[in-house]
């Protein structure tokens, strides 16, 4: 169980490290053919895009300063806004937006425009998602709260 917690910080900490220096102008998209497939299932039903969109906030642990603020604008269209914050670092703002897809279990897959690079986020229930990896599994373990995004 520990080393899965120590692979899924490894594996969020590299994402977010690799966003870094990476910034898309405001209000540019680049066209990516992902989209949105079928409906986000929860555990008692399914969640509707419509009722899971909406702007999520929280901040995730950083090996390298005091966190990372993140704002997540989901969209009912299959786009995001993401917004990243980089605590304590001189100029670490990160802005992307694109398109996203719906995976099976609720996984939410966002796509980087520029990269092509994905990051996860599970979709818990309408006002909670959480940063996965690939297959969609949560963290573990007393940090395993860090990676959850509120709605706002």
């Amino acid at each position: 169980m520990n080393n899965k917690l120590m692979a899924v910080t490894v594996a969020a900490v590299a994402v977010l490290a690799a966003c870094t220096g990476k910034k898309t102008a405001h209000g540019v998209t680049d066209k990516d053919t992902a989209s949105v497939e079928g409906r986000a299932a929860s555990e008692n039903g399914s969640v509707d895009l419509a009722s899971a969109a909406g702007t999520y906030e929280g901040t995730f642990p950083a090996a390298d300063g005091p966190g990372i603020k993140t704002v997540l604008a989901i969209n009912g269209d299959s786009t995001y806004l993401l917004k990243q914050d980089y605590l304590g670092r001189r100029n670490g703002q990160d802005e992307t937006s694109g398109v996203f897809k719906v995976l099976v279990g609720n996984v939410l897959m966002l796509v980087r425009p520029s990269s092509g690079e994905r990051t996860f986020y599970k979709v818990r229930d309408a006002n909670t998602i959480v940063m996965t990896d690939s297959a969609g599994n949560e963290p573990e373990g007393m940090a395993a709260e860090s990676y959850v995004l509120k709605k706002r």
